[in-house]
């Protein structure tokens, strides 16, 4: 699944220069998902590319990029790493416990569905 979302994000990045107004073109979704079929079949997890699956993940990965943001510009008392991620010990779960009622992302879940 790494794979897919580094190969969207790429697509994307790739197609910088269309995006209007801040936000990506119905006809850009469409291209992003003739590019994903062509380079990842459907699959059992990933399901079947359609503009809309395409852009519904990358709203999920651009929930994770602020959420983790926040974790590592704004949320003081944590350490965080890429590697490690936020080291939530025993020693600060009071913090974490309010760091999560306090922040913005408590009200939206940003984990994907099981």
């Amino acid at each position: 699944m790494v794979e897919e979302e580094a190969a969207l994000l790429g697509f994307l990045y790739s197609h910088l220069g269309q995006v209007a107004d801040g936000n990506l073109k119905k006809v850009m979704w469409n291209a992003t998902t003739v590019h994903m079929a062509r380079n990842f079949s459907p699959s059992k997890n990933a399901g079947n590319k359609t503009a809309e699956a395409c852009e519904q993940k990358f709203k999920m990965l651009k929930k994770y990029y602020y959420a983790v943001t926040d974790l590592k510009c704004v949320a003081s008392g944590f350490a965080y790493s890429d590697k490690s991620g936020a080291m939530i010990t025993l020693e600060n779960v009071d913090l974490w416990d309010h760091y999560v009622k306090e922040s913005c992302y408590h009200q939206r879940s940003i984990m994907p569905p099981e």
